[in-house]
């Protein structure tokens, strides 16, 4: 039985589920190389600061994830997965192959022109910042609108179509072990590229980082491409199936199709106002808000705090690949053995209410190193290394819960769902919501930098609000628990005994 529970995929299900696995572990590679890579770009590179952050989610990402889930919406009414997929992440390779080899090494003559175009923003002492460091922002928007787009909306979106709910029970645990596969093989990738001895040995540009930069594009494209030709096999594989409903009406038989979404309206409006009428959507909104708000908080108070011990963008860049690679190393250990029990053998309610209690744990040890540091309780600089240390475990654990048992009880959740519903609600809460969150964390973030100072000052009331959001999604946890359950018949329990009979 516990074979099953750590890998329950049968074996007529392995090629199925291998390309899904694929998909899933080379989107994180490229995420995890991104985020590293734009950290570095915004954090150390020459005149940044973490500081910058808020004002790129605020009046970058935010909009701009608008922009991209209207536009999703559209191409799904008119084109197929596979072709918004590929269309999509050709877009994004373009992009960053434009910004390393062209925008990059031209960005101080673009800051020039900038400033005598747009000389009169640059006034605005606290906002030029969006004006002067567009080329950053943009780099910073497309990286992080990576995930979202290809994995989070379409890719997940495709899946739960296809799927079963015990399908997804089964499949979904392992398959988050794909995120921490690609943060794994992401960590060494990262710190090749920008290590000394590498730019010692075949120097690509004079300088260190702008080399970092062109070694990291090629991993990108690489992995792009194996990506595209994987989705293409998985679409031939799935195209056309549908998964039967949860509660079939009375009067249709169980192996009855789903009525074909194509025929219904689908847009941003029309997905808002479903949400809105929606109590089951709207907790999960709630949720997810909650957990990029909370961690949001956190995670810039630490990038602020690591620029104090890694200044250049290389070494900065290099940290953070060995970030990734622990971050790698306890998704799966999630994956592998944490999530799938939990998903198995307790209910979605508890499943779900671990991973805020993590959030609150971490972000309180985080915050109180770094208020005692300000206080001046620790000698000297002494606070720094054990800062860092428990910033890095608050990073670390954070993302870890996040990507296999916050996600995979998040996708649960659209599984009883009729189609419509699932469609709709990922628009919202994935397409935007993930946004949102960022987009209210880049909010506060920015009035405590203007009352307090800047992004140290403010760290005592940013752990206060980032607890405190981390506590708001457990009622929502429990709603959806409590609607999940009346959904779905078979209780833990149940499979469990189930599983035993089986033995």
């Amino acid at each position: 039985m516990f074979k099953k529970l750590i890998f329950p995929i049968k074996r007529a299900e392995w090629k199925l589920f291998g390309l899904m696995f694929l998909i899933v572990c080379l989107i994180n590679v490229n995420f995890s190389i991104l985020r590293s890579a734009r950290n570095a770009l915004v954090v150390a590179d020459t005149g940044g600061s973490a500081a910058f952050i808020p004002y790129f989610e605020l009046f970058g990402t935010f909009p701009a994830s608008i922009l991209l889930t209207w536009g999703l919406s559209r191409l799904m009414r008119f084109c197929s997965p596979r072709f918004i997929f590929s269309v999509t992440m050709t877009f994004f390779l373009a992009f960053f192959i434009v910004f390393a080899f062209w925008v990059y090494p031209h960005r101080e003559d673009i800051y020039s022109l900038l400033e005598q175009k747009l000389g009169h923003f640059f006034g605005f002492s606290r906002f030029k910042v969006v004006f002067t460091h567009w080329p950053d922002m943009i780099f910073y928007i497309m990286s992080e609108l990576w995930k979202v787009a290809l994995l989070s909306v379409l890719f997940w979106g495709f899946i739960n179509q296809n799927l079963s709910l015990d399908e997804a029970k089964r499949f979904y645990p392992p398959l988050l072990l794909g995120s921490s596969i690609g943060a794994i093989l992401a960590g060494p990738i990262t710190v090749f590229c920008t290590s000394q001895v590498t730019w010692n040995f075949f120097a690509l540009s004079a300088q260190r980082w702008q080399h970092s930069l062109y070694l990291l594009t090629f991993f990108l494209i690489l992995c792009g491409t194996l990506t595209l030709i994987t989705y293409r096999l998985l679409f031939k594989r799935l195209h056309g199936r549908i998964s039967a409903p949860v509660h079939p009406p009375e009067n249709v038989s169980q192996d009855a199709p789903k009525e074909p979404f194509s025929a219904k309206l689908l847009s941003l409006s029309s997905s808002m106002r479903y949400l809105m009428r929606s109590p089951y959507l709207g907790a999960l909104l709630i949720m997810v808000l909650a957990e990029y708000v909370s961690y949001s908080l956190g995670e810039l108070i630490f990038l602020e705090t690591l620029k104090e011990m890694y200044p250049t963008p290389s070494d900065y860049c290099q940290y953070m690949g060995s970030l990734t690679l622990w971050t790698g190393v306890l998704t799966a250990f999630s994956a592998l053995i944490l999530t799938p029990y939990l998903l198995q053998t307790c209910r979605w309610s508890r499943s779900a209410l671990i991973s805020p209690a993590l959030m609150v744990l971490t972000t309180f040890g985080f915050f109180f190193v770094v208020w005692c540091g300000r206080a001046g309780i620790f000698p000297g600089a002494a606070f720094l290394p054990f800062a860092v240390i428990m910033g890095s475990l608050h990073f670390c654990i954070g993302r870890a819960a996040k990507y296999t048992l916050f996600d995979a009880t998040k996708e649960l959740a659209f599984i009883p769902l009729d189609q419509e519903a699932q469609v709709k609600g990922k628009l919202i809460i994935d397409g935007i919501g993930s946004r949102l969150g960022r987009g209210t964390s880049s909010l506060l973030s920015i009035i405590l930098f203007l009352l307090m100072g800047g992004a140290g000052e403010s760290a005592l009331f940013a752990g206060i609000l980032a607890i405190s959001f981390s506590m708001i999604s457990i009622p929502a946890a429990r709603f959806i628990g409590h609607e999940f359950e009346k959904m779905t018949p078979d209780t833990p329990a149940e499979s469990k005994r189930v599983a035993i009979a089986s033995e």
